[in-house]
């Protein structure tokens, strides 16, 4: 049996969606890419859909035609599902709906 990555790894043991989130967070992106089935397999069995929305949200970014004038910036879609990510880290809604 093939040993897991340990950024996948360590989202595969993540107790709680805060730690899946950070686990998430510090996933190289290339990780991210490469390794898309097992991440998105561990996160579907985890019930966790806050993290599936983050991973769809990066490889879009990663995945699209880029053109010159927008070197080195940033999807606003991207900036959102991060900050939700570090919401969840933080142990607060992903939404910023605190009751």
């Amino acid at each position: 049996m093939n040993a897991l990555r340990p950024e996948i790894a360590r989202i595969a043991d993540a107790v709680t969606e805060a730690e899946r989130a950070e686990a998430l967070l510090e996933c190289s992106l290339s990780t991210l890419m490469t390794c898309e089935s097992t991440i998105r397999n561990r996160l579907m069995h985890a019930g966790f859909a806050e993290g599936l929305a983050y991973l769809d949200t990066e490889l879009l970014q990663l995945r699209s035609s880029r053109k010159s004038s927008d070197a080195g910036l940033q999807g606003m879609a991207v900036i959102v599902a991060r900050g939700r990510m570090y919401r969840i880290v933080l142990g607060l809604p992903a939404d910023g709906q605190e009751e």
